[in-house]
Parts: structure tokens; sequence; C-alpha cells
């Protein structure tokens, strides 16, 4: 038998799943002929599929610089790199791989994901492409180029991508959770309960699916899906960290629906340990950062300005703590026609560090023009979301943080801080496990704390900013009399009253937040309060907000 046929053989054995005879068969190849590249991918291959991608690279690196023609070991080498945090690494490879074979399909699907990991999302979209135009069919392509459409706001594209992938493959548990993300958006919220029952169907341990599930429904005693759930909680160390996180949270969920409290708060408190053990916070540099801001805009810093303001639309912020009512806000000025939303905008922030090196200590030498082109630039950014209102809405809450610069540089702007009971607006935070980490929010503690700096700081921004600039709406006061606060709201943006705002849950407007499918349905009080059902557990919170 010659060496070709031991290496024949040897994948045989792997195929069979006989991975320790294949092992050892490439291993006698080698050993005769230690310029056989065959057996060195084979090897390559045999220890990625055993997790060992500290021996599959240096074996991959060989049989690649043995044939460096074969654009096979080019692909397969890139996509062990990839997997082992070594993306720039990767590219390199995998565009040598792209250049040697443009007919393979996998090598750009690998070019996608490796540039989709280094930021490249423009790269990774034409790879994602390529790789679809050479195989039509190909749905994990279709399902990751949805990702790139949807992150880049062109919903209507990733959800027929999305569909796409579905169609193709039904059991492709990803696409038919991220369908169901932009069906909640768009307020089809049956339509996306049935693609998230889909994937669990098909992956009952799929944890993303169950946790999107969680969030559309209220659940009952005896629901089946909280049996399922319970019996994914007997075991959970097949699960990921971050997915026994989310089932916490998800079982925390289904136990308050029920009623059954202490339970609901037991989940939530070990979701939000194992969350909290899994990052470094410095409360005290949070707390260094908001009196560095309220240091760098003294009380006459703003009067003492005049500001040409840019021309475009009107920007308003609405600023203030998460689950404070910022999308129920959105979604009554939205549906007004002289009022668009752009969502939770990043660029305000962006523009600001391009400007300051050392945000907040660098504010001080900002000049006036500095502070113009901030304005200019950001106006820039609105219309390249496609505003065409005359008032364009900014829901990033943390915006709040940068009212000074926009008293400054935006002068014309309006201003809304959205206000909930603190108590309610905390625990909130405790119970709802976010899409982003959210740093202070783990420990009832720390969120105490970040409340009061935050709301220590909103009191040192209304003494400066101009008093037509600036309002503050309380969730409660919304929920009491939603014609009347709705009505303060439009004469404070300063358009004609559209009795359609108060109809604002039936409209059909994108909603990207944690509170999509709240929003759909007409005002209801069932939040206010909601916290005294964890009284007894949340003392050290009380404690802080009370200031004791």
């Amino acid at each position: 038998m010659d060496l070709l046929q031991k290496v024949k053989k040897a994948a045989c054995l792997a195929n069979e799943g006989k991975f320790a005879e294949a092992d050892r068969l490439c291993r006698d190849i080698i050993a005769a002929n230690d310029r056989f590249h065959p057996a060195f991918h084979l090897l390559g291959q045999l220890a990625a599929h055993a997790n060992r991608n500290d021996i599959a690279i240096p074996m991959l690196k060989r049989a690649a610089s043995l044939n460096p023609s074969n654009a096979q070991y080019q692909r397969d080498l890139a996509e062990v790199l990839l997997f082992s945090a070594k993306a720039h690494e990767a590219l390199d490879v995998i565009e040598r791989a792209v250049e040697l074979d443009p007919r393979d399909s996998k090598a750009f699907f690998i070019l996608g994901l490796t540039a989709m990991s280094l930021g490249l999302l423009d790269r990774a979209a034409d790879a994602y492409g390529a790789a679809i135009k050479i195989e039509p069919e190909f749905g994990a392509a279709h399902n990751n180029l949805g990702s790139l459409l949807e992150r880049a706001g062109d919903l209507k594209e990733a959800k027929k991508a999305y569909t796409k992938a579905i169609k193709i493959d039904p059991g492709n548990v990803q696409a038919q959770n991220n369908v169901a993300s932009i069906l909640i958006a768009e307020g089809d919220i049956e339509a996306a309960k049935t693609h998230l029952q889909k994937a669990i169907k098909v992956a009952p341990d799929y944890i993303e699916a169950h946790h999107n599930l969680s969030a559309l429904k209220t659940y009952k005693k005896n629901d089946e899906h909280i049996i399922q759930l319970q019996s994914l909680s007997k075991d959970t160390s097949r699960l990921t960290k971050d997915n026994q996180i989310r089932l916490e949270f998800i079982l925390g969920k289904a136990a308050s629906d029920i009623g059954k409290y202490d339970e609901a708060f037991m989940h939530y408190d070990k979701g939000n340990a194992l969350k909290r053990a899994t990052f470094e916070y410095d409360e005290n540099a949070v707390r260094l950062f908001h009196e560095g801001l309220k240091q760098s805009f003294p009380e006459v810093f703003l009067n003492n300005l005049h500001q040409k303001e840019p021309e475009g639309p009107t920007p308003i912020f609405i600023v203030g703590m998460p689950r404070s009512g910022s999308t129920l806000i959105e979604q009554i000025l939205v549906s007004h026609d002289d009022i668009s939303s752009a969502g939770e905008m990043t660029a305000l922030n962006e523009i600001i560090k391009k400007h300051i090196n050392d945000f907040p200590n660098g504010i001080a030498a900002l000049s006036g023009q500095d502070y113009k082109n901030i304005g200019s630039e950001y106006i820039a950014a609105l219309r390249e979301k496609g505003a065409d209102t005359k008032f364009v809405i900014d829901k990033m809450p943390g915006n709040y943080r940068l009212l000074g610069i926009i008293g400054h540089a935006l002068s014309n702007a309006r201003i809304i801080n959205t206000l909930r009971n603190p108590m309610d607006c905390c625990v909130s935070i405790y119970t709802r496990l976010f899409i982003e980490t959210l740093h202070y929010g783990y420990d009832l503690k720390e969120i105490g704390n970040y409340y009061n700096f935050y709301s220590d700081l909103m009191k040192h921004w209304r003494n400066i900013l101009p008093k037509d600039m600036f309002i503050d709406i309380c969730y409660e006061e919304v929920v009491d009399d939603l014609k009347a606060t709705a009505e303060k709201l439009i004469e404070f943006i300063g358009v004609e009253w559209q009795e359609k705002v108060l109809d604002f849950h039936k409209q059909r407007s994108t909603v990207r937040t944690a509170s999509a499918a709240q929003v759909r349905n007409p005002i209801y009080n069932s939040s206010v309060e909601r916290w005294r059902v964890y009284e007894k557990h949340l003392k050290p919170l009380k404690e802080i907000l009370d200031g004791k």
C-alpha cells in the first residue's frame, strides 16, 4: 500500500469515527515521508475535530507550506486560525485561498466570518454575496448576510435574507431566531412566536430562542414552556456561561408571571451573580467621571454661549436610565407626522471622542469652532440615517452624560429626560438581561449608586441648561394621563397637536429595543409600583436610594 492509499485509508477511518486509528496511521505516513502534505492536512483536521487547535495549526501550516498552491489547505488553516482568535492572521490566509480558488463558496464564507470578526463589514458583505453567487442555496451565507444588513439598519433586506435561509433549511435555528427579532420590531408578535417555537423544536437547548420567546408571553401555571425550561435547568453543564445566565433570567420571568415572586427573585439573583462575575467594574471611576462632567460645565458656562445652529433636522434627545419609559415616549412622538426616530445612535459619543482625547478632562480645551464642528458632524450623521422630518429622535439613554456638549453644539435641540419611580426603574434593570453588558446593572447596591450618580448629574444639567431646552417626563404621569402628558410633550417640541399620537400602539414603526413588544399595547399600569412584590429582598437598594 503506497502513501496515498494509506492516507485515503486514514480518511476512511476518520469518517467511521475511528479517530485514534486515523491519527496513528497519519503519523506512520509522516515518519516514512515528512514531506507528504496530505498526511499533515488530515492530521490537522483530526486535531481540529478534537478541539486541539494548538496541534491543528502547526499541522495545517506544514501542509500549506509543502503545497502552497492548494486552496483547501489555505481555507482549512484560515478556519482554524479564526476560531483560535487569530483573525488577522486568518484574513491573510483566507484571502490567498479565494485567490487560488475563486469558485470555492466555503472559502468566501470563511472570509465573511473573518472580516466580520475584524469589523470589516463591507468586506464581509461582499464575501457572503460572492458565496451566494457561487452557491445560491448556501443558507448560512444568506443568514449571515442578513445579520450584516440588520446591523446596517436595512431590516427589509435583512428579513428577505433570513427568510431565504429558512426556505433553504427550516432547521436553521439562527435564521428562525433572527427573523423573529425583526418581526418583534415590526410588531408582528404572533409570527415571531411561531419562528421561535420552530427553532426550539429543532434545538431544545437553543437558549437564545427561549429567551426571546419569554419576553413575548405572560406565563400561566403549567405552561408547557416552563416545563421545558425546568428540564433544561436540571443539568446546565452543557450550556455556555452566557446561556446559563440567560436561563436564570428566563426562569425568573416565568416564576414572576405566575406569582412565585420569591422563586423569581432567587433566579434573578443567581443570574445576576453569574453575570457580575464575568467582568471588572470600577464604581469609584464612574463616580469620578460624573463629578468631572459637573466640574467641566460650571453653571455660568452655557449661559455665555451663542452658537449658530447647523442646518438640518432638529434633534430630540431622549435620555435617562434604562427601563425608565424612553421607548414609550419615543413611540408617542414618532406617531406625529413631523417627528421620526433614528433609534439609539452612538454617533454623538463617537464624534465627541474624535475631538476630545480624554473625555471629560479635555472639555475645557474645546474651542467655539470645535463645538460648531461637533454639531455639524452630528447633524450629518442624522441625515445619513435618512432623517427627512423636521425633528428627529436620538433615543440613546446614555446621552444624559453629554448634555453639556449638546447645550453648546446643538443649542436648538430638545432634551427629554425620562423618569420613573427609582425603585421600579432599578428593579426593572435587575430583572432584565440586556443584550449589551450594563456594567452597573447586576448588583443591587451598584445599581442604586449608579442611579444616584445619574440623578445628581441631571440636577446639575437642569441648573445650567436653558429652561426651554429641557423637560422631565415621568412614566407614572404618562400612565395616569396619557393625553395631558402627550400634549405637554408636543407643546415642548413645538409642533401642532395631532390626535393620532394617542394611538401610538397602532403605528407600524419599527422598535429596536427590549421594550418592543410592550409598546405595541395600549398604556397599562401593571408596571407601576412593581418593585413591591420583591420588597423583602430589596433593603440594600432602598437604603441607597433613600440616602441612608
